[in-house]
């Protein structure tokens, strides 16, 4: 068991979710990412939960670390009902509000996220107040070309996101569309490894202390991913069409391949793999079949939870 702040509480959720984070102070509390948008309704009790054990508290702040939709799809639920001002990375402010662009991000990842409203933007190199506390904001491309994270000097405390994990980091979405991830989940490591950390709190699993493990694992994982760049492409193949199938629970092989045909990370995924879409979609599901995570019985995949 790791003990946090008193005044930092962590909310560990599921795949579908990332991790959320509420930092308060003497009067108001600050949520960092928001889950995903099926989940909008635990989402929204949670929050309530918390301000009922802590009454004299005000919703104040939405920080964003970056603009995937199991980080941000539960924005708009959280604005409604307990309007919270959204504060997202700089480089993706002005998408949010001509939302068509940002739409176009999440359609091209097969994603839903409700519209939402930022209100400001977290610029990277500067230094933000969530709760009481300080954090830098670092920037941490490679998983998300705009991802960020947040780290507090003061308690050696950091907020990785998907930039690192206990075991591991997110999907190197970037080496897809930019062919950038490899060296730039490289430079994110060495960032991390720098920083005087104590503490992680990751996008997903629980918060640790032997950063120097994770690390280590990180970048065994990136070597490995590195040496055969297209382990990383099935990788990012597999994790969106297990992410779909995780939030639509039930489909036909049919619409599992019009899925895979109407995203464009999946097609483009296929071409730099020079597969047929059909082909990757077949090994895709055999290899999460395999793995245990997806089952298929009558034309019907389902995941495995």
């Amino acid at each position: 068991m790791i003990d946090l702040p008193k005044n930092i509480h962590v909310i560990e959720r599921g795949w579908l979710s990332a991790n959320q984070i509420y930092i308060y102070d003497h009067t108001s509390v600050d949520v960092i990412d928001s889950g995903f948008c099926f989940h909008s309704e635990q989402t929204i009790q949670l929050m309530q939960s918390f301000l009922d054990q802590h009454p004299y508290l005000k919703t104040r702040h939405l920080f964003n670390t970056h603009l995937h939709s199991d980080h941000c799809g539960g924005n708009r639920a959280l604005q409604d009902e307990f309007h919270l001002k959204c504060l997202v990375p700089e480089s993706e402010f002005s998408s949010v509000n001509n939302w068509s662009i940002a739409k176009h991000s999440f359609d091209d990842l097969g994603q839903p996220c409700p519209k939402f409203i930022a209100h400001d933007f977290l610029k990277i190199g500067s230094t933000v107040q969530i709760g009481s506390i300080d954090f830098e904001i670092h920037g941490t491309p490679g998983h998300h070309p705009h991802s960020i994270l947040f780290f507090a000097p003061s308690l050696g405390l950091l907020i990785s996101a998907d930039s690192l994990w206990e075991k591991g980091f997110g999907a190197l979405f970037s080496e897809i569309s930019h062919q950038t991830g490899f060296r730039e989940q490289r430079a994110t490591l060495e960032l991390i490894k720098s920083l005087p950390v104590k503490l992680v709190v990751p996008g997903h699993g629980s918060p640790f202390t032997d950063i120097q493990s994770a690390l280590d694992d990180a970048y065994s994982r990136l070597d490995y991913l590195e040496s055969s760049p297209q382990r990383n492409t099935h990788h990012v193949a597999q994790v969106l069409f297990q992410f779909m199938v995780m939030f639509t629970e039930k489909l036909s092989l049919e619409e599992g391949l019009s899925w895979c045909i109407n995203t464009p990370f999946f097609r483009l995924s296929a071409n730099q793999l020079g597969l047929s879409i059909e082909d990757l979609f077949s090994q895709t599901l055999d290899y999460l079949h395999n793995k245990q995570s997806l089952s298929f019985t009558n034309g019907q995949i389902q995941y495995c939870w």
